[in-house]
């Protein structure tokens, strides 16, 4: 059985089916990374074990045939450094699979760096609590790749204080960004967009709150002193500013003077200027509900969406964590019991000269009971 299973390893017909298969991989993953991204070529093609099985294949059949084809010999050079050199090369590829970094190194003109922002991701949960009075934490970290085109399932178990808990991968969507989603049971917006710094900004005013837009407040049906106030009667819009200004309505190009502490009718479609600072108000108030919805893969603000279950015992909550390459990702911390709390971080990692790693992270960290 042994000589069969050898002789059909070592065959060269092994090693053709290997050639085969190997280049239909590579150009499968070409594609995927065309059409999907990196990541999900990575999930399908290049990080999965049997792609890793081949490379694995065709360094067994390459030694094999060495001494198969005793090649061992001065005139048989020429063949044994074509079979070493297949060799070395996967186990260059090993060596970067495993012990390599990939990432980028911004470096000024004039200056010197010893830290490269990497590319992997890292999710790490962090649990506290007390142990017998005694403050405690326990830690969970693993390296992770997502792709919304890959089976990206996984579930973490583990217990503090005698307590189960279980971290579960329930979704992940790339390329989404939070807006208002209409829904007749949702409470009432009203949308202001302002540009101040040269980019085009989207800002949402619920009624009966006070909104601060670059310094400026705004309210809608709560009237507030030194406030832009928004109010609305019978489905007529009025609008009352603390300072002098001017409106244009951009569909005629009709002006108008804003008198201030003076309540007069709301313009949409205008662009309202008062010192240093101009807004648009497109439309009327909105009802709906904010939820991340899917965006433009172009536009520089998308990020992507990772959605975790946690549970302990009968009680679960779903977790939205959002990041992204080139923001700096956040992490979201709660209270499970009295004296347990959950913190989940997705994180990307930086690598430095002098430490193993630093976590580059800001928390926005809350606390509501299960």
């Amino acid at each position: 059985m042994k000589d069969k299973i050898s002789s059909a390893i070592f065959s060269n017909k092994f090693t053709a089916i290997l050639f085969i298969i190997f280049p239909t991989a590579m150009a499968f993953g070409t594609f995927i990374e065309s059409w999907y991204g990196i990541e999900a070529a990575k999930k399908i093609i290049y990080n999965a074990w049997w792609f890793e099985l081949i490379l694995l294949f065709f360094v067994i059949n390459f030694i094999g045939n060495i001494f198969k084809y005793k090649l061992l010999r001065k005139e048989k050079w020429a063949v044994l450094l074509l079979h070493l050199s297949f060799v070395v090369i996967i186990f260059g590829a090993f060596i970067t699979r495993y012990f390599g970094f990939e990432g980028v190194m911004p470096i000024r003109e004039g200056d010197s760096k010893n830290v490269f922002i990497s590319e992997k991701t890292y999710l790490k949960i962090l649990i506290d609590g007390e142990i017998n009075g005694v403050p405690r934490r326990k830690k969970l970290e693993s390296e992770v790749l997502f792709s919304e085109y890959a089976n990206n399932f996984f579930k973490w178990n583990t217990d503090f204080n005698e307590e189960k808990i279980s971290i579960e991968y329930v979704d992940f969507i790339e390329n989404v960004y939070e807006d208002l989603v209409l829904d007749d049971t949702g409470d009432r917006y009203l949308k202001i967009v302002e540009a101040s710094d040269g980019n085009r900004r989207e800002h949402y005013i619920k009624e009966g709150e006070i909104t601060s837009i670059q310094n400026i407040l705004f309210t809608l049906n709560k009237e507030q002193d030194g406030a832009i106030n928004i109010r609305v009667d019978k489905g007529v819009y009025y609008i009352e500013m603390p300072f002098d200004g001017n409106f244009m309505r951009m569909a005629d190009q009709f002006t108008g003077e804003v008198i201030s502490n003076k309540e007069s009718s709301l313009q949409f479609r205008s662009l309202y200027s008062i010192s240093n600072f101009q807004f648009v108000i497109p439309e009327p108030a909105l009802r709906g509900k904010f939820d991340y919805v899917k965006g433009d893969p172009d536009n520089k603000n998308v990020q992507n969406l990772l959605k975790l279950k946690v549970s302990k015992d009968n009680e679960d909550k779903i977790v939205n964590l959002i990041g992204g390459k080139g923001f700096i990702n956040a992490g979201i911390r709660w209270a499970m019991a009295p004296n347990i709390l959950v913190e989940v971080n997705f994180n990307d990692l930086r690598k430095t000269s002098k430490a193993d790693y630093v976590n580059r992270e800001i928390k926005i960290m809350y606390s509501e009971s299960f």
